[in-house]
């Protein structure tokens, strides 16, 4: 009975214990800044909770990527092309969805006015090695997705 007692006891309190315990802060533009401090990369601020940094790649020459903060999240964004450039048919789409099912953790995205590449993280996991990754698939993937969608770009007007 003495047991009992004392179990009941200690499933009775553990929701206090619980509840008292220091809640980790969630991470936010001072966090996201310092991390692009450590990162190496020149980084500009776009406006409060948004930055951006310049790549240039094998098939697309200087081009940004953006960080911007959400509730809770960083998304991390690239143009590809203007919608407006676009050639949206049948092929295209189907091209980018074959695209998007070969990549892994990046989505490509059509918006009203861009396709862009998109990759969403919990602030909560975000730490130097995150931040890398979701910069080296942005920039690596827009790179890579340009030569695939070219031919779906209608010719610069003359």
């Amino acid at each position: 009975m003495l047991r009992l007692l004392a179990c009941t006891l200690i499933v009775a309190a553990l929701p206090a214990v619980c509840w008292a315990q220091p809640q980790a802060s969630p991470k936010g533009a001072t966090d996201v800044v310092a991390l692009l401090e450590k990162s190496g990369h020149r980084y500009t601020k776009v406006s409060d909770g948004v930055w951006e940094i310049i790549f240039s790649g094998d098939n697309v020459k200087d081009f940004p990527v953006r960080l911007a903060l959400g509730e809770g999240m960083l998304i991390g964004l690239s143009k590809v092309a203007n919608r407006k450039d676009l050639k949206l048919e049948p092929a295209l789409l189907t091209k980018l969805l074959e695209m998007n099912h070969s990549m892994d953790s990046v989505k490509l995205a059509l918006s009203d006015d861009m396709l862009y590449v998109r990759l969403d993280t919990h602030l909560r996991i975000l730490d130097g090695q995150e931040l890398k990754y979701i910069l080296d698939q942005l920039s690596g993937v827009t790179d890579e997705v340009y030569p695939q969608i070219k031919p779906f770009l209608n010719a610069p007007a003359k």
